[in-house]
């Protein structure tokens, strides 16, 4: 039986998986789940957030609401936000800018418009005036896409099946509800044109992801399966929308901004960094120690004032997952700066003797 120790404040889980290669990796992921205070000072979570061992969908199993984090590998930080999108000073407006800006690794805006309806028009159908709103839930449902099964040939689009605004044929739309969230030099054309414009993570069977997965057909059957594809991307683990995939890894101390996410208009803190050491015993083999922990995911709930970090580190252990004993993970002592002090960033207190 495989031990995981965890001696740190946050929560943590194991898993197996083989690579591309049919090679066996030992998964760790660590994911620490924290609140601020109204002074923006960060607490630990009391309920630390458990690692997520499996993708999880909405009540009806149409849309993608969070995804598993034990993967081998992501090449950038997927950035996901959950909550509502508000009008400025929470007065009913028709529109308002919603921006995330982390460092200088990741800058989003996305337009919120108030609910327009899809109406008989000159040429086909046009949407009535937005009306006035306070807030928005952020959901793929609110942006262009969608399915239309009323066609003879029913079609959807591929990048957002449950989003609203695309069909066949305009008229289909008619009594609908028009797309929420816009990207502001896209907004909303016709029937067979646009762009979603979304904050959480993409299923997996969505494009693009989905182009990453390989192709599984005869060939693949005869040839490599239960392998991967040879054409299999590990692009395809990236689970946030592709502009809130961070252009290199956060490693700790970026400045996280978002605008038009909560009441107040404002949303800011400084990502803690946290280091960890970790090492794996096995019986009859030396212990291994791993390298440092990757930031894979973070989550962020401006309604409820959280965000949380879910990291990972690998181990390759080709032959030897039988002899595989235990990995214990513990928190790094570092140095903390007063100025890390004075923003309010976590840090763990040790306890000496």
């Amino acid at each position: 039986m495989w031990n995981l120790w965890n001696e740190t404040p946050f929560a943590a889980q194991e898993a197996w998986t083989r690579d591309e290669h049919g090679h066996e990796w030992w998964l760790i992921a660590i994911k620490a789940s924290f609140e601020l205070d109204l002074d923006g000072k960060q607490q630990l979570l009391k309920d630390q957030v458990p690692v997520n061992m499996a993708p999880i969908h909405s009540a009806d199993a149409l849309e993608l609401l969070d995804d598993d984090d034990l993967v081998i590998e992501k090449k950038h930080t997927d950035v996901l936000v959950e909550g509502h999108v508000y009008a400025p000073d929470q007065r009913p407006n028709i529109e308002s800018m919603a921006r995330i800006k982390i460092g200088n690794v990741l800058d989003k805006s996305v337009r919120a418009i108030g609910d327009r309806i899809f109406m008989p028009g000159p040429v086909l159908v046009r949407m009535s005036r937005p009306e006035p709103f306070i807030r928005i839930p952020i959901s793929w449902r609110r942006t262009f896409g969608g399915t239309d099964t009323q066609a003879s040939t029913p079609d959807w689009d591929r990048r957002n099946p449950v989003g609203t605004g695309f069909a066949v044929d305009a008229r289909h739309l008619i009594g609908r509800t028009g797309p929420n969230f816009e990207y502001p030099d896209a907004p909303y054309r016709d029937h067979q044109s646009g762009r979603p414009a979304g904050f959480g993570p993409v299923a997996r069977h969505w494009m693009p992801r989905a182009k990453y997965a390989g192709t599984y057909g005869d060939e693949w059957q005869k040839r490599r399966d239960p392998l991967l594809p040879l054409d299999f991307s590990r692009t395809y683990y990236q689970c946030a929308p592709e502009d809130q995939q961070t252009r290199t890894p956060l490693v700790g101390y970026e400045t996280v901004r978002l605008g038009n996410f909560t009441g107040d208009g404002f949303f800011q803190f400084v990502l803690p960094r946290i280091g960890f050491d970790i090492h794996t015993e096995f019986n009859n083999r030396p212990s291994r120690q791993h390298e440092e922990p990757t930031i894979h995911t973070l989550r962020i709930k401006p309604d409820k004032r959280q965000f949380s970090i879910t990291w990972m580190t690998t181990l390759y252990v080709p032959y030897d997952e039988e002899r595989l004993k235990s990995t214990t993970i513990s928190l790094r002592r570092q140095t903390v700066s007063a100025a890390a002090t004075r923003m309010g960033i976590w840090t763990e207190e040790f306890v000496d003797g």
